[in-house]
């Protein structure tokens, strides 16, 4: 089962401070964050991130499989509340956002939500290292690694 991300844009650039010194520059962080660490799991998902929009911001094209809207005539946090009462399958969509009243909302219809912080530590518990007290692998150790493994299987192949 797929399920479809929709993200509060300036809620998460907010919490997470992608150390942009203009919103457009934050706005491409967090679309590139998405992109790299896919933070939303399975390509199955859908991810739609939703900013609010103004006269002089328009949406991009869409870019890979993340699409980015502007709102026109209404808040983010209206259009996401919308976007899930008019669904289909509003036990599909996962709202990520700490806006209490988008939360309670949606989850009264079905949706799931999860914390900004939520979402963001699935990625940090990709990049850290374990905790078995080892250190991760040089790359020059892994690159004997790799050497050595392609030394046995063509010597034997």
């Amino acid at each position: 089962m797929s399920l479809h991300y929709i993200l509060d844009g300036y809620n998460i650039i907010h919490q997470v401070q992608f150390a942009g010194r203009q919103l457009k520059d934050e706005r491409e962080r967090l679309i590139r964050f998405i992109e790299i660490f896919r933070p939303q799991g399975s390509r199955k998902n859908k991810v739609t991130v939703v900013f609010d929009g103004k006269k002089d911001i328009f949406s991009p094209p869409i870019r890979s499989e993340i699409k980015v809207v502007f709102t026109r005539n209404e808040s983010a946090d209206e259009w996401i509340k919308r976007f899930v009462e008019e669904t289909i399958q509003p036990k599909q969509c996962l709202i990520v956002s700490d806006d209490k009243e988008i939360r309670f909302f949606v989850r009264a219809l079905g949706a799931k939500v999860i914390s900004v912080n939520e979402f963001v530590d699935k990625v940090r518990k990709k990049i850290q290292p374990a905790k078995t007290g080892e250190m991760p692998l040089s790359s020059e150790k892994a690159r004997e690694i790799t050497k050595e493994l392609e030394r046995i299987w063509l010597k034997e192949v």
